[in-house]
């Protein structure tokens, strides 16, 4: 299992079977230790395995000075990966007067550290309706305008079509897609879709921008000779020292030559 931290709250990821007098016990520990007073459980099994029922909760969490409605009970996730924490701070310094394209854009965090840190313009691209209005609160609660923060509903595959139609040029895109998602009949998976993904982008990049390029698929391999003429950086300064005894996500920056 793994433990995140919100304020006086715990989420709990079970990842295997374990016994009830374990939670028990865990529970008792981090009431004592970190003065934890609510416990949220994410199952990630298949099996009969029972774990605690959680009670709906919602928060408003702050995260180097920028806001962010969080879901600690009604999905697998809160809406804030902790992992990627560093590479939001690194989206922040680089996005000042620039135009700023994230896709797969979840709950719209690394747009919220763009725009705070005085973006052009940010665009957030999801294919979900419920992920789109999630971005929208979280633009409200710091006071960012949607004028100036585009909240699309589109795949990101067609989008970047679009934007190639309608000469729409990004300073940076940022890439974080699932592992695997379904859509229709249309199925995703990063491993097979990503140079189709990086090639969209690189064709609506500026001549000076950059992608980060982000995934957390454990057997992940770049297929660098699928994608259009390109320099690629891997990138893993800004993993956290609290993921640091396991890779929690890859990361690559991608520059047109």
């Amino acid at each position: 299992m793994t433990v995140d931290i919100y304020q006086d709250n715990a989420v709990i990821h079970v990842f295997s079977s374990v016994a009830p007098e374990l939670l028990t016990e865990l529970e008792q520990h981090l009431k004592t230790i970190l003065q934890i007073n609510s416990f949220f459980y994410k199952k990630s099994l298949k099996d009969d395995f029972m774990i605690p029922q959680s009670a709906s909760k919602k928060m408003i969490l702050e995260e180097s000075g920028n806001k962010f409605l969080i879901n600690l009970s009604d999905y697998m996730d809160t809406g804030l990966f902790l992992d990627q924490r560093e590479n939001r701070k690194w989206i922040a310094s680089q996005s000042q007067n620039k135009t700023v394209l994230n896709t797969f854009a979840y709950s719209g965090s690394f747009t919220i550290y763009a725009a705070n840190a005085g973006a052009a313009k940010t665009y957030s691209v999801d294919i979900s309706k419920v992920y789109g209005e999630w971005t929208k609160e979280n633009l409200a609660l710091n006071n960012l305008p949607l004028e100036n923060n585009w909240v699309i509903k589109m795949d990101t595959l067609e989008f970047f079509q679009y934007a190639k139609k309608k000469n729409l040029i990004f300073d940076i895109i940022i890439i974080d897609p699932p592992t695997f998602s379904k859509n229709k009949n249309k199925s995703f998976s990063v491993q097979k879709d990503h140079p189709r993904l990086i090639n969209g982008a690189l064709e609506v990049l500026s001549p000076s921008g950059f992608i980060l390029f982000t995934n957390n698929y454990r057997e992940f391999r770049l297929i660098d000779k699928d994608l259009l003429p390109c320099v690629i950086t891997e990138k893993y300064d800004t993993i956290p020292p609290d993921f640091s005894e396991t890779l929690p996500h890859w990361c690559f920056i991608i520059r047109k030559p």
